[in-house]
């Protein structure tokens, strides 16, 4: 009960950062379809790939700064240094996310040519430069946000964390629509209101830590900082190539159509980041903060029950649905988009695991281990990439995110049992997600050619029989009871809230 009373505050947490990663991914699905009816797919892959070189880029610029933050200050024992970390992480980040974001803008020509979208002068009547240069803008001001906000989350302040991010998703939204719909500019608007958003959520947070944020900090802060998040950059890098190398091989090996259906489906299906994204941003400074605790492992082997299964559901029911979810929102150019999104949700679910199981890498500090797990998986990754997509198309890209995060969560979970034993109830998780993407896959086919109502009937039973294979299967008496504790404390708190 001790540990059910912590997994209590986990729930609260979660729900509190489930309302601003909502927002995010609802005024995404908002914006998705308009933008799919103003912009052909083809202009659509365009914003992919700019978003790919922004990607690849922000990896550096934030060099994973917020981890190392976070480490150090459950580590201090004195509020005096709790203040030092905090400051001393604060400039280290606005230093290289400045020299990152300019150096993009800079040799932004250059980069136009690697993603082959470029030879002299725009191509398809778009000014690739200055995407990339609105975009290292919006860069700096975004990685300088997720910096301040990673600071609210350690200080134990969610509201605040939240109020930032509605602020910047709402400026982000009316800033595209306005650029797009009122003044007509293309895809500079896109860009444009990106950065608008962004801007406004840095200045936000950046006024409810400025007095924290000037504060004196020492040498040996900025140096153990920067030595426990850099030894995770490989890591970062090849996490980053995992989720976009398959954007990089459907450039190189078809077109920007597909490449524009590529991303409507991975949006898609990235609506399963929202939870994960909240449970993540609730999980990473309370696996911190009970790392002492002598109930740690039990506690630590809950959550990850409860993340199955509580994931898993919206894993069943984004791929039953997804069919026509994709035949109502979007245009009839982008129906193809719905064959990926139970690979491609399912890839989500298995990089959202992988890290709890990396608890013991966290806590043990020894995070170059994440970089080996992400070494090998990425290894996987490359050669089923370059093969798949040649041959079977988009199609092939979604199998190899799917794999790549599989072999990804295999490794971390392998090096993470080496260095702080946790007994996971782990190959039940495997064998749920193989039955589940078979009866995805033959409601899929069996859809084909059926009404709206008829393949939203059908997805309803699919949903249902994966929900009953984690109930019966996966859980036992007691993980029912915490979970119906955990979901009456979640709805709890979101109530509250509104």
């Amino acid at each position: 009960m001790r540990s059910l009373g912590i997994l209590n505050r986990l729930a609260k947490e979660s729900a509190i950062y489930g309302i601003s990663t909502a927002m995010g991914r609802f005024v995404h699905l908002l914006i998705a379809p308009v933008l799919t009816r103003i912009f052909s797919p083809e202009d659509y892959g365009v914003i992919a790939l700019i978003q790919l070189a922004i990607g690849f880029a922000t990896i550096f610029g934030g060099l994973n700064i917020s981890s190392g933050i976070g480490y150090h200050f459950y580590k201090a024992e004195t509020e005096k240094d709790k203040n030092h970390v905090l400051s001393g992480g604060f400039f280290v980040s606005i230093a290289i996310a400045a020299l990152i974001s300019g150096a993009l803008a800079t040799y932004a020509h250059r980069v136009s040519e690697v993603l082959q979208i470029r030879e002299e002068g725009p191509i398809l009547g778009h000014d690739l430069e200055l995407y990339l240069q609105l975009g290292a803008l919006g860069m700096f001001f975004g990685i300088m946000q997720t910096g301040i906000c990673s600071m609210l989350r350690f200080l134990g302040k969610p509201y605040k964390y939240v109020i930032v991010q509605l602020c910047q998703i709402f400026a982000t939204l009316i800033g595209i629509l306005v650029s797009v719909m009122i003044f007509e500019i293309g895809l500079i608007g896109v860009f444009l209101g990106s950065t608008i958003g962004f801007f406004c959520g840095f200045f936000v947070a950046f006024i409810m830590l400025a007095k924290k944020l000037f504060k004196p900090t020492a040498k040996t802060f900025l140096v153990a900082i920067l030595f426990y998040a850099l030894p995770q950059m490989p890591a970062a890098i090849l996490n980053w190539g995992q989720t976009q190398i398959g954007r990089y091989c459907i450039n190189l090996y078809l077109s920007l159509r597909e490449q524009g259906i590529y991303s409507v489906g991975f949006a898609i299906a990235s609506t399963l980041i929202v939870a994960t994204t909240a449970f993540r941003l609730a999980y990473d400074p309370f696996a911190l903060s009970v790392m002492k605790n002598p109930d740690a492992p039990i506690i630590y082997a809950k959550t990850y029950k409860l993340y199955v299964c509580i994931f898993g559901s919206l894993l069943s029911f984004i791929a039953a649905f997804c069919q026509p979810l994709v035949q109502v929102i979007f245009p009839e150019s982008y129906i193809d988009a719905h064959r990926l999104i139970p690979l491609l949700a399912t890839g989500f679910f298995y990089l959202g695991a992988s890290n709890i199981l990396a608890t013991g890498i966290w806590v043990s500090g020894k995070t170059v281990f994440t970089s080996y797990a992400q070494v090998l998986a990425f290894a996987l990754l490359m050669p089923v990439n370059f093969y798949l997509v040649p041959v079977i198309g988009v199609f092939g890209s979604a199998i190899a995110f799917l794999v790549g995060n599989i072999a990804y969560n295999i490794f971390v979970h392998h090096f993470s049992q080496k260095l702080f034993p946790v007994i996971y109830s782990y190959w039940r998780t495997h064998l749920w997600a193989i039955v589940a993407n078979l009866i995805f896959w033959g409601n899929a086919e069996f859809s084909v050619g059926l009404s709206i109502i008829e393949k939203s009937v059908v997805g309803l039973l699919v949903a249902c029989l994966c929900l009953l294979l984690i109930w019966k299967i996966f859980l036992n008496s007691e993980d029912h009871k915490l979970l119906k504790q955990y979901l009456k404390n979640l709805l709890i708190k979101e109530n509250a809230a509104f």
